[in-house]
């Protein structure tokens, strides 16, 4: 068994978007915390993906997160050497081989669940909803964490963005109404190409009018690869807040968040913090696991819900 600093070690390997990398690297922490490991960090590693409009890979976990005694970070001229860093080595493969989750040490003690990328050790309740319900980001449902999801949401808020993006978050926080509701779309690749979403935002669209006319406290927020539903309601709402990034967060050629490089990923934190941060209600994409790490930031008292159709967008107000 290797130590660290006197303590064993457990390594991940984190591949593709944001939220496909957050993930893994929390419910490893996670597990990194409960037994008393340290945790190594992969976030660099090859790119595995079907997509390959992606180049967010070259974005780095100090480029988004401050340093942490918890972890420690490999780099790719390190990763031949993974087979001795680690007495758990876990690789999270997307795609490549239907998310398939490699704990490479094959230790039977570790239980995985597709659904969700999270690992938990054999102490946990078994029945936890993250062990259990695969469906849970697969499916539309109004989502509630159990301990297990309260954890990784302690984890996720330790990681402390870096300066540059935590100053991008604090400033737009302060233009929250006091009481926000949050809405994520995702639109573009995969699955997501086949959800109605002009219709679901048309609907979307008239439940935040109604929001906002019941008091000049309530806000929107909204998060989302397709620029046009930014105009939809802007046009629509007065009490609507977006993130906007500043020309350094953005990409030099198009000086917009939308893009698939390094600066995407910058800006996605960001946004996953403001969505986190709505305090009434988060409405998110089914399936998405930007969605999902936004949820695990929130406050127990915000409700929290995955759509796919106008048929699972609720009853808000």
């Amino acid at each position: 068994m290797h130590l660290q600093n006197n303590k064993p070690v457990i390594t991940v390997v984190v591949h593709n978007g944001l939220g496909n990398r957050l993930l893994p690297l929390l419910s490893c922490l996670r597990l990194a915390r409960k037994s008393n490991r340290k945790l190594n960090i992969i976030f660099n590693g090859t790119p595995v993906r079907s997509c390959l409009m992606y180049y967010g890979e070259s974005c780095k976990y100090h480029d988004l997160f401050e340093s942490s005694e918890e972890v420690s970070i490999i780099t790719n001229e390190e990763n031949g050497m993974i087979n001795y860093l680690a007495d758990k080595i876990f690789n999270f493969e997307y795609w490549l081989k239907k998310d398939m989750i490699i704990d490479i040490s094959g230790n039977d003690n570790i239980y995985t669940n597709y659904g969700l990328y999270t690992i938990v050790s054999q102490e946990d309740d078994l029945s936890s909803i993250f062990v259990k319900l695969q469906r849970i980001i697969c499916e539309p449902c109004e989502l509630t964490f159990d301990y297990i999801g309260e954890e990784l949401g302690e984890c996720f808020r330790s990681l402390k963005p870096v300066k540059t993006l935590q100053d991008e978050i604090d400033k737009y926080k302060v233009k929250f109404y006091p009481n926000m509701i949050g809405f994520h779309i995702r639109s573009s690749d995969g699955g997501f190409l086949n959800i109605k979403w002009d219709e679901i935002v048309k609907k979307i669209i008239s439940i935040c009018e109604k929001w906002c006319s019941l008091s000049k406290d309530n806000g929107v927020f909204l998060a989302t690869d397709n620029p046009k539903y930014y105009v939809d309601f802007v046009c629509k709402l007065k009490q609507f807040v977006f993130y906007d990034p500043p020309e350094i967060l953005c990409n030099t050629k198009s000086s917009t968040k939308f893009n698939n490089d390094k600066y995407n990923v910058l800006s996605a934190l960001v946004e996953i913090h403001l969505l986190g941060s709505c305090n009434h209600t988060i409405v998110g994409t089914v399936d998405s696991t930007f969605s999902i790490c936004s949820m695990l930031l929130a406050g127990k008292n915000t409700k929290k819900y995955l759509i796919n159709d106008v048929s699972n967008i609720p009853e808000i107000i």
